[in-house]
């Protein structure tokens, strides 16, 4: 598999994991989540970075140490931009939430390229 795919492929993950996890937590009638919405924001954060743990495991386990600079940077910008796009398409085109809505989620999506950068610099350095 090339890197490309398996970037897109393990952002799908990064991605999955907390939209997954966001169907127990929330009530189809009511279109709110069924706990508070500070717990929803905390597990929907905390799913994100499983997700991401999961998928930089996978990915930057088999980055070599030259290129760890140039792959955290390009890594975390692909994930960031595909996270943007998919909560784009499912969450306001599919699922008609406000785009003004999900602000703070793409906020909370620039951890993905920053810990991305974070990890680059930890396997140059290894």
């Amino acid at each position: 598999m090339n890197k490309f795919t398996k970037r897109i492929l393990l952002g799908l993950v990064i991605w999955a994991v907390p939209f997954i996890t966001s169907f127990f937590f929330w009530d189809v009638q009511a279109n709110a989540p069924s706990v508070s919405q500070e717990w929803f924001s905390a597990i929907m954060t905390l799913t994100l970075m499983i997700g991401f743990g999961i998928a930089a495991y996978f990915y930057f386990k088999s980055v070599k140490k030259g290129n760890a600079i140039l792959e955290g940077w390009i890594t975390g910008i692909i994930w960031y931009v595909e996270l943007v796009l998919l909560d784009l398409i499912f969450l306001v085109g599919i699922f008609d939430n406000s785009i003004a809505s999900l602000f703070p989620v793409f906020f909370i999506y620039l951890s993905v390229p920053a810990l991305s950068i974070v990890l680059e610099n930890i396997v140059k350095r290894a």
